[in-house]
This record gives C-alpha cells, sequence and structure tokens, in this order.
C-alpha cells in the first residue's frame, strides 16, 4: 500500500462517528520507510528477533549519557546484521549490558566489519560478535576464557574445578587466596553474564554449578591461546586438560596419559607444572600405583593435584613432599580411610575426600592428625574423626567455610563436634553431620549450640545419634541464613516441619529416607515462601499435601518415593515448572498432576510407565522438554508413535531407555520440536516431518543410515552432533 492510499483510509475513517484503528503489516526492513505510515508520528513496532533485542538494548543504553551524540540508530543496523542468528544478537546485548558506555567509532567500526563480511554465514558473523564482547574484557577474564580451549567444545566443566585451577595457574592478580578465588568467582558469572560461556548445571540456590563452551566461542578462543601458547599444538584436549598451560611436555596428541607416566620417573620437564588434573583416568592399576610416588617426588610446584575417580588405591607418604599445594581430589577413589591421617600440607586448602554411596553412607578419609597445623584450609569435605580431639582441632581453622565430618555416635564426639561448630561460628557456611551407625529415631533433644553458625547456608545431616536429633540445633535461630537443607535417614517432627516453614531464605529441602511422626508432609498456606526447589527420596511417607497459598515459589519437585502416595494441592503450585519422578511408584502420581498447568520439563526414570500413560502426556499444552530416561517404559521393544496434535509445544525431546525401541513422528506431531538428543537403543522414523527441527545429538557408535539420509532431505538440513563412548586416556 502507498502512502496516498494510506492517508485516503485514514482520512475516512476519521469519518466514522466511533474510534477506528488501523494495523498495517509489512515484512520490509526499512524502519524509516515504516515510520511514514505511523499516525500520528512514532516509531513503529518491530516485532521481529532483531526488533525484539533492539528494544532491550535502547533500554541499557538510555540511561547513559550520550557524549559522542552518535544516532542510536546504530544499534538497530548492527543488529540486523546479525539477523537470523539470535546467538549473535545476544552476545552484542549482553556486551552491552556488561558495558553501556561504547563510543560512536566503536560501534561503527563493528558494524562496518560486519557489512565487509564475504559471506554473512553464522561463523563469521559469530567471530566477529565474540571479538567485539573478548576484547572489552579485563585482561585477567581474557586469560580465564583463553584458558577454556584446553577443554573440548561441549565438555561440561565445574565451576569449583575451573576456578581452582584459574587460581592454582596464577590467572587472578590478586596475590592471596580468598581474594583470588573472589576474582574467579566474579570472571566466571562475567563470563555467564555474556553469553561466551553456557550454564550447563545450575544449582538449588540459583548458582550455576558448571559450564560448557560453545563451538564458536571455542573456535575463536582456540585459535587466540595457541597464538599464545596457553595451548601446544601438538596436544589434543584429552590430553592439554589434564596439565597446566604454557608445558613444555613432549607428548603427541595421538599418545595416551599412561605414556606420560611411562616416562615421568625419567623426565625433567615436569618440574614447573602446577596442575595436574587426571579425574576419570584409569592408569594406576596394578605396578602403575607407582605413578603417584613419582608425581609426589618430581612435581614439587604442583599447587592443584584431582585424583577423583581414578583407579589409584594408595595414598603414599611422599605427597607431603607437595609442600605448595593447595587443592587435593580424592574423592570416590579406593584410597583407605587411614591413608588421609599422614597429610600435612601447610598450605593446603581444599581437601576432598571419600566416596558417596547414599545406600550405605559411604566411606571416607581420616581427618589429618595433625590437622591444626593446616590453617589454611577452607574446604574439609567428607572426613571421619578417629579421636574425638581430631573434632577439637579442626575448631582452630580459622577460615574453615565448609565442613563435612563423619562421626561415631559417641558423647564424647559430639560434644567437640558442638564446640567446634560453635568456635567456627564466624566463618562457617556449608555444614555436613553424618553419624554411624544410625540410631532408632527418638525424640530427646541434645543441648544448645552456644554460638550459632551466623553465615550459615547449607546444612545437611545425616543419621540420629542416640541423644537426640541434631536438625533443632540449627534451625532455631533468629539469624537464620540456611537456604538449603538435606535430611537423610532421620527424624522429622510436625514441629520441625513448623520451624522449616518460617525460615526465611530457605530456596531447596532435601529429604532422603526420613521418618516422618505423622508419615505426612502439609505445606500450609504462607509457609515456606522462599522454597523453589523439593526433593523427596524413598521416605515413608503416604500423603504429600500442598494448602492454598502453599510453597508459591515453588519451581522444581523431584520424587523418588518407594511406596505407595498420594499428592494433592499441585493446582495451586503457579510457579512449578519442573517434575521429575524416578520411580515406578511415581508413575501412579502423573495423574495427581493434571492440574499443574504450568510444568515445562518433565523428566522420567525408573517409573515403568504404558503406553496409555504416555497418550496422557501428549496432550499437556505446557510441556516443552520431556526426558525419557532408563526404565520409564515398562517392557521391551516399545514402539511411541506421536500424531498430529500431539506435543505440540515440544522443543527438546531426550530418550536414553532401552525399552524404547522405535520413535515415528507422523505429520503435524510435535510441530515445534527443535531438538532430539538420543541413544543406540531406539531407532527415529518421520524427522523429516519436523518442520522446526534444528539440532540432533547421537549418543552411539554409529548414526543409522536412515537418520542422515533423512537429515539431508530435511529443509533445515539440522546439525548432527556425536556423542559416542568416551576413550579412556
Amino acid at each position: 500500500m502507498d502512502i496516498s492510499t494510506c492517508e485516503d483510509i485514514r482520512n475516512s475513517l476519521s469519518l466514522l462517528n466511533c474510534s477506528a484503528d488501523l494495523m498495517i503489516v509489512t515484512a520490509a526492513k526499512d524502519i524509516q520507510q515504516a515510520k511514514e505510515y505511523c499516525y500520528p508520528q512514532a516509531e513503529p513496532i518491530d516485532y521481529s528477533l532483531a526488533g525484539l533485542y533492539h528494544d532491550t538494548v535502547l533500554e541499557l543504553t538510555s540511561q547513559q549519557k550520550n557524549e559522542d551524540s552518535y544516532n542510536p540508530q546504530i544499534f538497530h543496523d548492527i543488529l540486523y546484521e546479525c539477523e537470523p542468528h539470535e546467538f549473535c544478537m545476544k552476545v552484542f546485548t549482553h556486551a552491552l549490558y556488561a558495558n553501556p558506555k561504547r563510543s560512536g567509532e566503536e560501534l561503527h567500526k563493528l558494524h562496518s566489519t560486519l557489512q565487509a563480511l564475504p559471506t554473512a554465514s553464522f561463523n563469521s558473523i559469530a567471530k566477529v560478535m565474540v571479538k567485539f564482547s573478548y576484547n572489552d574484557l579485563p585482561k585477567e577474564y581474557k586469560s580465564c576464557l583463553l584458558y577454556l580451549a584446553i577443554f573440548s567444545p561441549g565438555q561440561k566443566i565445574s565451576r569449583s574445578t575451573l576456578i581452582a585451577r584459574w587460581v592454582a595457574e596464577g590467572l587472578t592478580s590478586k596475590e592471596d587466596w580468598p581474594s583470588s578465588m573472589r576474582q574467579a568467582n566474579r570472571c566466571f558469572d562475567t563470563l555467564i553474564g555474556r553469553c561466551l560461556v553456557y550454564p550447563a548445571d545450575i544449582g538449588t540456590t540459583g548458582n550455576v554449578k558448571s559450564c560448557i563452551v560453545g563451538d564458536p566461542v571455542h573456535g575463536f578462543i582456540t585459535a587466540i591461546a595457541r597464538k599464545q601458547h596457553i595451548v601446544e599444538t601438538r596436544l589434543s584436549h584429552h590430553l592439554a586438560r589434564h596439565f597446566s598451560i604454557f608445558n613444555d611436555l613432549q607428548l603427541r596428541s595421538s599418545d595416551r596419559i599412561d605414556k606420560f607416566f611411562q616416562g615421568l620417573y625419567k623426565s625433567s620437564q615436569v618440574s614447573l607444572l602446577k596442575v595436574l588434573d587426571l579425574e576419570g583416568c584409569q592408569c594406576f592399576a596394578g605396578k602403575n600405583q607407582r605413578y603417584l610416588k613419582d608425581i609426589c617426588s618430581k612435581m614439587l610446584l604442583l599447587k592443584y593435584l584431582s585424583l577423583r575417580r581414578t583407579d589409584i588405591t594408595q595414598l603414599p607418604n611422599e605427597i607431603n613432599n607437595l609442600r605448595e599445594l593447595e587443592v587435593l581430589d580424592i574423592r570416590q577413589t579406593e584410597i583407605p580411610q587411614h591413608a588421609t591421617a599422614n597429610i600435612l600440607l601447610l598450605k593446603l586448602k581444599r581437601l576432598l575426600a571419600g566416596h558417596i554411596d547414599p545406600s550405605n553412607f559411604g566411606y571416607s578419609g581420616r581427618i589429618p592428625h595433625r590437622i591444626e597445623k593446616m590453617v589454611n584450609m577452607e574446604v574439609l569435605s567428607n572426613v571421619k574423626a578417629q579421636h574425638s580431639h581430631d573434632l577439637k582441632d579442626i575448631g582452630k581453622l580459622w577460615q574453615l567455610r565448609k565442613l563435612g565430618v563423619v562421626i561415631d555416635d559417641k558423647d564424647k564426639h559430639l560434644k567437640n563436634l558442638l564446640q567446634t561448630i560453635s568456635d567456627l561460628h564466624e566463618c562457617l557456611r556449608s555444614l555436613s553431620i553424618t553419624t554411624i551407625p544410625v540410631a532408632t529415631p527418638c525424640e530427646a533433644e541434645l543441648p544448645v549450640v552456644k554460638n550459632h553458625p551466623k553465615i550459615l547456608e547449607s546444612l545437611t545431616i545425616k543419621g540420629t545419634t542416640q541423644n537426640g536429633r541434631l536438625l533443632p540445633l540449627f534451625i532455631k535461630s533468629d539469624n537464620n541464613k540456611l537456604a538449603k537443607i538435606t535430611l537423610g535417614h532421620t527424624l522429622l517432627s510436625q514441629d520441625d516441619l513448623k520451624v522449616l516453614a518460617k525460615l526465611p531464605k530457605l530456596r531447596c529441602v532435601r529429604l532422603q529416607h526420613i521418618a516422618c511422626t505423622e508419615h505426612m508432609l502439609n505445606f500450609k498456606d504462607g509457609e515456606f515462601r522462599c522454597l523453589k526447589y523439593l526433593v523427596v527420596e524413598g521416605s515413608d511417607l503416604t500423603n504429600i499435601i500442598f494448602e492454598d497459598g502453599a510453597a508459591s515459589e515453588l519451581e522444581k519437585m523431584v520424587l523418588s518415593i518407594t511406596s505407595i502416595c498420594s499428592i494433592s494441592g499441585v493446582e495451586y503450585l503457579a510457579k512449578l515448572k519442573e517434575l521429575e519422578l524416578n520411580s515406578s511408584f511415581c508413575s501412579s502420581l502423573l495423574s495427581s498432576f493434571d492440574k499443574a498447568k504450568h510444568i515445562a520439563k518433565l523428566t522420567l526414570r525408573g517409573t515403568l510407565l504404558e503406553q496409555a500413560a504416555l497418550q496422557l502426556l501428549t496432550k499437556k499444552p505446557n510441556i516443552r522438554c520431556l526426558m525419557l530416561l532408563e526404565n520409564s517404559f515398562s517392557g521391551t521393544e516399545n514402539e511411541i508413535t506421536l500424531e498430529k496434535d500431539e506435543f505440540l509445544w515440544l522443543n527438546l525431546l531426550v530418550v536414553d531407555c532401552s525399552a524404547i525401541a522405535k520413535i515415528v513422528f507422523n505429520s503435524g506431531s510435535a510441530s515445534r520440536l527443535e531438538k532430539i538428543v538420543w541413544s543406540s537403543s531406539t531407532s527415529l522414523s518421520g524427522i523429516d516431518k519436523l518442520p522446526k527441527l534444528k539440532e540432533l545429538e547421537f549418543k552411539g557408535d554409529q548414526v543409522p543410515p536412515e537418520v542422515r539420509e533423512a537429515i539431508e532431505n530435511h529443509k533445515n538440513k539440522p546439525s548432527l552432533k556425536l556423542n559416542g563412548p568416551e576413550s579412556q586416556d
């Protein structure tokens, strides 16, 4: 419609004796042309992805003084050069959020660079936008980002591991450990905030627990890291992630990790290594246990040593040669308990021990006999007291933030533990207490802790003492900052529940094999105001009741019930978005969630569902993500056929269940499905009928040829990612 025709219509409408509106829709990108149709004069509504981000950018920059007097139109022009790639728009927008004060010269240079690209492909635009955000980072943050090039793209990286490695490598500018850790944490949050790394796991209190680096960013940082020799070109990712950067190791990309150890005793190139991360390496079997002795005699500057999930079975006395060591991780190993008793490392900040087994409380390392000398200790995890005075000595560690202890159910042990907690009341943020053997639950209470921990945020209690229950000691405080509580194999009374309900910052409750005095959980109106995450595992509950107005912020529920149980009132949980069911007893609970209208993510594991139950799920209007994990279906050779208008809003489907032999997508089913993750036990048919499909991820050795053919025939040409069995180092 030309302008004159539009004016004629507008004039005609003005003659009507009523209110009239005229809406003109155009796919044209020329905003200036669209403005001519606006009456009265105004900005046209830009109903596009770039328009959405443009509105956000204008809001971010509107508060800043425009010293360069550049035209805000430049933001619009940059975002439209990024179309249709949302990742590129997101990186630009988040970079502006981090630093809204941009010069006109900088923005026009970015726009010119985008215009000059020979091809407007995703990779070329993404590289420009990532560089724009990268150039704006502080020097230390750039180094920390480049460090991620030693990991494979898409690999999940633990936050605590990464931050400790950054500090050990000296990538932060602060000299003392606490300041370096704070700076490293800020850096991690900045990289997440700028979308340069993605959050992989988010904890129950909202913190990002792990991250992954996507392909566009990984390619960008790898190129720079190789130029700066942070990543050695001869080392593959499966080797590079084990060692310090700037190493001079003579290893080929085809070598395995055991090749490194075979020549270790005569090597002179390892003396400068500060980091050795062997997590998951199975290379210490038999006579190879001597490798750890070689490490302790050759790598005297080590600050970070992880043996987690390795097949190491001994911890030699030579471990004390590593006098610079700050982090020692021996979790999930077969190292005997007594081996840790002789550790004396004066610079050690974190001792992470124990092999967690929920069925029998696991086992732990012993508290070092001279623990009181290790005054820099910040994290002491899953250690057992051999003598009561060991617990008393821990009370001298004034920097301890996280304490996890296993104690015998003895009066002297309890007394010294409570005294230690009182002594550390100014610094403890996380406390885990496990008592063994598990006593018969009783309702007597222990004496009050003299000084209640002031900043305690996380509390885990497993087991019950003969003297009474430990929980009341820590929840009846006026200054309570508890955000996360885990209870296992202990008694939970209705009085306890009432106190928990009033904790002002409680966001997560985990109940594992607890005994309830009335065999029910009743969440009442106005209680648990901040609760976002509820886990119930294997308890003796028969009823879970939510009254109207209870747990109004609850977002995720995980149920692993091992007996018949009913649940009611879920229709009142307006913010419940995620549900995970993990046992066959839970399958009967599915119908109880029919009135929970906002559940967007559903995970099923061990539920042994029948086909009829799945048919009910297909009509759920809000499910965006469905995860069908092992034993989610009963029987074998199940074929799931999705018909027209089923799973209309599903975006992500994950299938890792050997009982599901085939999934068939008929025309009109799962019309918004964008990504499928599936394993080799399941075949797919009809994926060419999924109009929105963008990505496929296969867990197995070889992708079936019919799937490759369907990808080739699909109009979107969806990407295919292979996650074959990981080769052991």
